[in-house]
C-alpha cells in the first residue's frame, strides 16, 4: 500500500494553481449563469404580467456576421394600448440570443405585420413589455449546455477547499473513510464517490444531448422533448450514483481490521485479484519507506509505502 504527499512548499504550489484556476473558470461560468438564469427569472416573472392586445408594426430577421457564422434573432416592432396612452415595444422575449438555425424565421413569420396579439407588460412600468412569456425550448437548452461547466466549476472548487482543509488539518487514515461495524473497523479505499460519479454522468449526457438536441429540433426546440432530455440527464445521474453506491455498501473495497476473530482483510485494491486475509499472528511489523522523487514542476514528492 502506499500514500503520496507533497512536501508544503509543493502543496501550497498546488493549493495556489488549484485557486487561480477555480476563480479564473468560475468567473467566466457566472456571467453566463447570471445572463442565463435573470432571463428565465424574467421569463418567469411575465407570466404575472398584466396583458393588452397590441399591434405589430414591423416583423423581420435580423443577422449578424461574425468569424464563427451567422447568427439571427428577430426584430419584431408593436403598439399597444394601456390607460389610454400608447406605448410601443420592440422586445419578443427576455435573453433573445441570436441563433445559428432558422427558428428566428420561424418566430417572424408567426408574427406578421398588421397582426393582433397579447403584449405582457409589468403593472407599475407599462413600457416594460414583451410578447412571449414562460419558459420555452431554449431556456432548457441553455440550461443544458452550462450544466457541465457548472460541474466543473463545483468540482475545482471542492478539490481547491480540500487540499487547503488536508494542508490545514492532517486527514485521519489518510482520507479514507473509518466504518465501525459492530467490532469489525471497516476503511473504505475506493476513491469512488457516489455523488461525484453521478454528477459526471450527468454533465457527460447534458453534453452529448446539447448538440443532439440542438441539431436534431434546434435551438429552440418545443419544451416536452427537454423535458424528456432533462429526464435522462438527472435520471441518469441519479442512477450511477446509486449504483456507485450499493457497489461500495457491499464492502468490496474496504479494508477490514476484525478484532474479535484477530484478522485484517485486505481488498482487491491495489492490483490484488482477490481479498487478502491475514491473521494478527502473522503480522510481525509494518515498514514504512519514504522515498523522494521530483515531479515534472519541480515539486518535491515524498513517496511513503
Amino acid at each position: 500500500m502506499s500514500e503520496s504527499t507533497k512536501r508544503p512548499g509543493g502543496q501550497a504550489k498546488r493549493v495556489g494553481r488549484l485557486l487561480f484556476v477555480a476563480v479564473f473558470w468560475t468567473s467566466i461560468t457566472l456571467v453566463f449563469d447570471f445572463f442565463i438564469a435573470g432571463a428565465i427569472f424574467q421569463q418567469v416573472r411575465a407570466l404575472t404580467y398584466s396583458t393588452a392586445t397590441g399591434t405589430i408594426t414591423f416583423s423581420d430577421v435580423e443577422s449578424n456576421d461574425s468569424s464563427e457564422g451567422t447568427t439571427y434573432r428577430p426584430n419584431i416592432k408593436y403598439t399597444y394600448v394601456v390607460n389610454d396612452q400608447r406605448y410601443e415595444g420592440d422586445r419578443y422575449r427576455y435573453g433573445q440570443v441570436g441563433t445559428g438555425d432558422r427558428s428566428a424565421h420561424r418566430i417572424v413569420a408567426s408574427f406578421p405585420v398588421g397582426s393582433q396579439v397579447d403584449v405582457y407588460y409589468a403593472p407599475n412600468n407599462p413600457g416594460d413589455a414583451v410578447l412571449r412569456a414562460g419558459l420555452e425550448g431554449i431556456d432548457f437548452v441553455l440550461l443544458m449546455f452550462m450544466l457541465p461547466f457548472n460541474l466543473v466549476m463545483l468540482m475545482l472548487w471542492l478539490m481547491a477547499l480540500g487540499s487547503v482543509r488536508h494542508r490545514r488539518f492532517r486527514p485521519v487514515a489518510g482520507g479514507a473513510r473509518v466504518f465501525d461495524d459492530r467490532g469489525i473497523v471497516r476503511l473504505r479505499l475506493s476513491p469512488l464517490r457516489p455523488t461525484y460519479i453521478g454528477a459526471a454522468v450527468s454533465g457527460g449526457l447534458a453534453f452529448i444531448l446539447t448538440f443532439v438536441v440542438v441539431f436534431g429540433l434546434g435551438s429552440n426546440p418545443p419544451v416536452a422533448p427537454m423535458i424528456v432530455a432533462w429526464g435522462i440527464i438527472l435520471g441518469g445521474g441519479g442512477m450511477a450514483g446509486l449504483y456507485v453506491h450499493r457497489k461500495l455498501a457491499r464492502g468490496e473495497s474496504d479494508l477490514l481490521i476484525d478484532d474479535l476473530r484477530g484478522l485484517v482483510v485486505l481488498p482487491r485494491t491495489f492490483g490484488r485479484q482477490e481479498a487478502v486475509v491475514v491473521s494478527f499472528e502473522k503480522i510481525v511489523s509494518f515498514e514504512v519507506e519514504q522515498v523522494e522523487k521530483s515531479s515534472s514542476d519541480g515539486d518535491a514528492t515524498a513517496q511513503i509505502s
